[in-house]
């Protein structure tokens, strides 16, 4: 039976980043094993049409208006969340036709809108959570002004979170949200991408950081380009790519232009993912706090060795530092250390991504996470809500194996 599935994203392409590549794929992924998938988004740019197709998933955009964007003055705040909560909710509602399943990407105001509309019409609704460490998405929005009242919309609406670490499901559950409502399925990666195998595995020199450049992703560049200056001080073949947009990258390129191995060092701006993947040979993300990494999957898909912060996320994908290696946060020396390894030790950089591309592939596959999406859908269509909109999908041990994808 074909279903049909509404996607929310609170911002979409051209805006396009962790989260919202993530939902592409998984949308591409459902399309073709026969779903009729529909993401649903505002528009954030003027120029973007307001239906497109792309891959056979359809695409639409409707206006909002957002009052403390257009007038940033002080009080605007309180009027403007009624009026964005009325917006996208009538945006939604008029989607839902037919619809089987309504998917959220991202706890955040317009999410708690549509899925207030989803729960007035009687359709399932999920949302998946990007946020992990001391807050979940729900804490997050706690934190602002009118917070409390997003949240509760939220947790009163939302029959199912998905999570997609064990870091994500335990941020969840603190903000309040009831362990049964949380499934865990990670996020995917297309296997498309030819890995390197260990014949054509090269001696490294060329380090890569590939993601967003803004306050909100929590990466610590600075750290990692000190980091690369102790390394190009020993190594003269050693590079750095630090690739991604945002809000910090003039910032970045300062940090850059002040080092003595500036020339060895490229700050691009956003760049094709494929292009640089193919230009690296070890991958470094020094997160701060995070959900679960695209970058960081699509980077062992490729072959490559990783480096990643000790935080719960990186370390449950890099399987406790099997799969890659694993640097206290904030640590230059130890950055640096882990960085020098990777070129002194061609044998042991090449089993790192021998062993990374293996996991990536065994659990984080877009198709088999496709898979536990569709098996989540079928729950949630066969044990439909009751008026309150409250009622788990199945039992606890039910919940929790939907999202099995191996050992992730």
């Amino acid at each position: 039976m074909s279903r049909s599935i509404l996607m929310f994203c609170p911002q979409f392409r051209p805006l396009v980043g962790g989260a919202e590549r993530q939902a592409e794929k998984l949308a591409v992924a459902l399309a073709t094993i026969g779903y009729q998938v529909k993401i649903v988004t505002p528009r954030v740019d003027v120029q973007s049409p307001d239906i497109e197709q792309v891959n056979g998933v359809i695409i639409e955009r409707f206006p909002l208006d957002n009052l403390a964007q257009r007038l940033p003055l002080s009080g605007v705040a309180v009027p403007n969340i009624p009026y964005v909560i009325w917006q996208v909710a009538r945006a939604v509602r008029r989607r839902l036709t037919g619809v089987d399943v309504l998917h959220c990407h991202l706890g955040s105001l317009q999410t708690a809108a549509a899925a207030l509309a989803g729960r007035r019409a009687g359709v399932p609704v999920i949302c998946k959570a990007a946020t992990a460490g001391d807050l979940s998405d729900v804490g997050d929005i706690r934190r602002s002004g009118s917070g409390r009242l997003v949240a509760w919309l939220l947790q009163r609406s939302v029959q199912t979170w998905v999570a997609t670490t064990a870091a994500v499901e335990s941020a969840l559950v603190r903000a309040g949200v009831n362990p049964l409502e949380i499934v865990r399925i990670p996020n995917g990666v297309e296997l498309m991408v030819q890995a390197r195998t260990v014949d054509e595995f090269r001696p490294v020199a060329c380090f890569l950081y590939l993601g967003r450049l803004s306050t909100g992703a929590n990466r610590d560049i600075p750290t990692l380009i000190d980091a690369f200056e102790r390394v190009a001080k020993q190594c003269s073949t050693a590079q750095l790519a630090i690739v991604g947009g945002g809000e910090l990258l003039g910032e970045t390129k300062r940090l850059v232009a002040s080092c003595v191995a500036r020339d060895r060092i490229q700050v691009p701006g956003w760049g094709d993912p494929e292009k640089w993947l193919a230009w690296a040979d070890c991958f470094v993300l020094p997160s701060r706090r995070e959900g679960l990494s695209n970058a960081l999957l699509e980077a062992m898909a490729a072959g490559l060795p990783c480096i990643a912060n000790d935080i719960p996320p990186n370390r449950e994908v890099l399987d406790d530092g099997t799969a890659g290696v694993l640097v206290p946060v904030g640590d230059c020396q130890a950055l640096a250390n882990a960085m020098r390894q990777m070129i002194d030790d061609h044998e042991n950089a090449s089993r790192i991504a021998s062993t990374a591309t293996e996991r990536v592939e065994r659990c984080y596959s877009i198709a088999t996470v496709a898979s536990s999406y569709a098996r989540l859908y079928d729950s949630l269509l066969s044990n439909r809500p009751d008026a309150s909109g409250r009622k788990s999908v199945s039992s606890p041990q039910g919940l929790a194996s939907l999202g099995d994808t191996g050992d992730p």
